[in-house]
């Protein structure tokens, strides 16, 4: 399992630096793929018969409500779709509902949550210095991730969710605030060439781990709801594509809209 997480993040890392260094449409390009591919992990593992169209309707989905949400200019207004996005991840993971318990359900929370959240990734470039918030994002979020294994592995006593994700911790949690605090002042403040307003400063230090954090959760719950482990095995050792993005997808527009709300 190690030595297959470290090739896949041998071959990974490179790729991941490439896109964020392209311009801008290849980006966008990348990641409305990465995104497909995602929701498309999702879709098949809510898919009850086999033969449908809807998993491939769902990644095409995914993808078209980012390109409407990035080059249509509605941008600005995406903020009003993060409530149903959080609707239908509520539904799905309560369950017990016809939203909660369809395929047609999923499928609709599976377009919000990669389209919606993940367009944030696409927005977040477009900023000023957009390519070095990205980075901001990504440092953030790993410190959170690495903090959390970290402390959780050498301290952790107390669950967080037992039923939802057995392995995570309080402790683990506390670990994982603490480091992804610290990128999140130290890394917007060494990495940007303009230093970014303090309130900034603040709201990422102390709202990105917490995002992180949130994001493993709830697609932790949501593959509970479906009964896997992985949404695929795309990437040996890490599972699918959806795997790696959980954290992300929640710390996208937290960062985006701190910095276009306050910056």
């Amino acid at each position: 399992m190690l030595t297959q997480r470290l090739m896949a993040a041998a071959i990974g890392l490179p790729i991941l630096a490439a896109v964020i260094a392209s311009p801008e449409p290849i980006f966008a390009a990348a990641i409305e793929a990465i995104l497909a591919i995602a929701a498309f992990e999702l879709v098949r593992s809510a898919q009850m018969e086999d033969g449908e169209l809807t998993v491939p309707i769902g990644a095409a989905a995914a993808t078209a409500v980012l390109v409407a949400l990035t080059r249509t200019g509605v941008g600005p207004s995406t903020w009003a779709l993060l409530v149903p996005t959080a609707l239908a991840l509520a539904l799905l993971i309560r369950g017990r509902t016809t939203f909660g318990d369809s395929l047609t359900g999923w499928w609709i929370g599976a377009v919000l949550y990669l389209g919606v959240l993940g367009g944030h990734f696409v927005l977040l470039r477009g900023l000023d210095e957009g390519q070095r918030w990205l980075l901001v994002m990504l440092a953030a979020v790993f410190a959170t991730d690495t903090g959390a294994y970290a402390i959780g592995r050498l301290f952790g006593r107390h669950k967080i969710a037992p039923r939802i994700s057995p392995k995570k911790t309080w402790e683990g949690a506390v670990g994982g605030y603490a480091f992804g605090a610290v990128a999140g002042v130290a890394v917007p403040l060494l990495l940007l060439d303009e230093a970014p307003a303090t309130a900034v400063v603040v709201l990422i230090a102390a709202g990105v781990p917490i995002a992180a954090i949130s994001g493993d959760l709830v697609e932790s719950a949501l593959k509970r709801r479906l009964g896997v482990k992985n949404v695929s095995n795309l990437l040996p050792g890490h599972g699918g594509f959806l795997d790696r993005l959980d954290s992300l997808l929640f710390a996208g527009p937290w960062i985006y809209w701190s910095v276009r709300w306050l910056n």
